[in-house]
């Protein structure tokens, strides 16, 4: 569980940065064990007096903080659909963010040198990265 405490900032990766599926398998394992440890925990207990003034209780509210519990997990699924090779690899679910970013450049790239572009010397010694960087509409 050593990617969970590397910098979510930087270059370390955090949470993405899981390379195996055993890690993978086995975060799904302890997470289960965590919520169903919680959901017991929750039955057995009252919530304590700071917690029952901060927060409302109504059905409503319950409903409210489950959909913002869903979308912070959604949002880490984003994250990690969108970087991690292991959890979605490029084999079945196409390239991730990255290699599509790339690979779409490269596309369009070789497609109009075909047409007859001359890209790196029409556009100067920075010509090529700039050319690389452009939407591929053209806009």
């Amino acid at each position: 569980f050593g990617y969970l405490l590397k910098s979510p900032f930087g270059g370390d990766g955090w949470i993405c940065s899981v390379d195996n599926m055993e890690d993978i398998i086995g975060g799904h394992i302890w997470i289960g064990t965590l919520e169903i440890l919680g959901g017991i925990w929750h039955i057995y207990t009252t919530p304590w007096p700071w917690a029952r003034r901060a927060f409302v209780w109504s059905g409503e509210a319950y409903l409210s903080y489950s959909l913002g519990a869903i979308s912070v997990m959604g949002f880490i699924a984003c994250c990690i659909s969108w970087f991690n090779n292991t959890a979605y690899p490029s084999e079945f679910y196409g390239p991730t963010g990255p290699e599509a970013s790339q690979s779409q450049a490269f596309t369009f790239l070789v497609r109009d040198q075909r047409l007859g572009a001359n890209v790196a010397s029409a556009q100067g010694p920075t010509g090529l990265g700039k050319y690389l960087m452009r939407s591929p509409t053209g806009e």
